[in-house]
């Protein structure tokens, strides 16, 4: 039986020539500007010499990739700040519009008159 047989093996040497392919095309489009470009017969280049072997790529390591994004999301919602300590609330506090809160110190005269006028 030929090593070919075991698909894990297969997998890998799938693997392995996806990422010849993938070094060999980025380095190809950096040596020669001529395959950036598009061919009549094969269209856009860079995507057969770059994108197609990365979306391989990423398709045959799904599952790793999978779960590297759920470990980044986990340790990035995990990694919150601590909660504010709670203030008190003032008992006028509530009864008393935020536009005047400002002016509760300097008017308090006002403030007394406010407080007792009824709701």
């Amino acid at each position: 039986m030929s090593t070919l047989s075991n698909p894990v093996r297969r997998t890998d040497t799938i693997e392995d020539l996806l990422w010849i392919w993938l070094t060999a095309g980025v380095v190809a489009c950096l040596l020669f500007p001529a395959l950036r470009g598009h061919d009549p017969l094969l269209g856009w280049l860079p995507f057969w010499l770059i994108a197609a072997p990365f979306v391989d790529l990423c398709f045959l390591n799904r599952q790793r990739l999978t779960a590297a994004v759920r470990a980044f999301l986990v340790r990035r919602t995990h990694r919150r700040r601590p909660a504010r300590q709670a203030r008190r609330l003032c008992r006028d506090q509530s009864l008393i519009p935020s536009r005047l809160r400002s002016m509760r110190r300097k008017n308090s005269s006002m403030m007394r008159r406010y407080k007792s006028s009824p709701r």
